[in-house]
């Protein structure tokens, strides 16, 4: 008979301390991970949070410094941006601002033309979340967290 596991008396009781401190560490960091999420801190994205996300094409290539520069000067604050510049391709995600759904990203789209009048750019994608959806989904996020631990 072929062994592949030469030893199998593995004295698995007497790993039984590390198993409980290990276990005690994860169900400690769950909790923290529900304090976190319950009280708002968590750095949730734009689809726990409520937010708006603009997906734009550039005829020409842009740096994200510029893109940056033009909407700082347009008076958008606390943004993310993300590059795909194989495709000229920029993402650009707010999380929660208290504007009217639609007028966030019209703001950013044409922040964007007014700055870069020379290069052309089209709209590939919006993503909106509401405040009451994102509260959704972060309660159910909640609750798996709670289950899981």
């Amino acid at each position: 008979m072929i062994e592949i596991v030469k030893k199998t008396n593995i004295d698995f009781m007497g790993f039984r301390k590390i198993a409980f401190i290990i276990s005690g560490i994860l169900v400690v960091l769950g909790i923290i991970g529900i304090i976190q999420v319950a009280n708002g801190r968590a750095n949730l994205g734009i689809d726990f949070a409520g937010g708006t996300a603009v997906m734009l094409k550039f005829e020409k290539p842009v740096t994200l410094q510029d893109v940056r520069s033009v909407l700082e000067k347009g008076g958008l604050k606390d943004f993310e941006l993300q590059d795909f510049p194989t495709v000229n391709k920029v993402l650009i995600k707010i999380k929660k601002k208290e504007e009217k759904l639609g007028a966030l990203s019209d703001r950013i789209i044409n922040t964007l033309r007014e700055g870069f009048s020379e290069n052309k750019i089209t709209v590939d994608a919006t993503t909106e979340i509401g405040p009451k959806v994102g509260a959704k989904l972060r309660k159910d996020a909640l609750w798996a967290i709670i289950a899981a631990t």
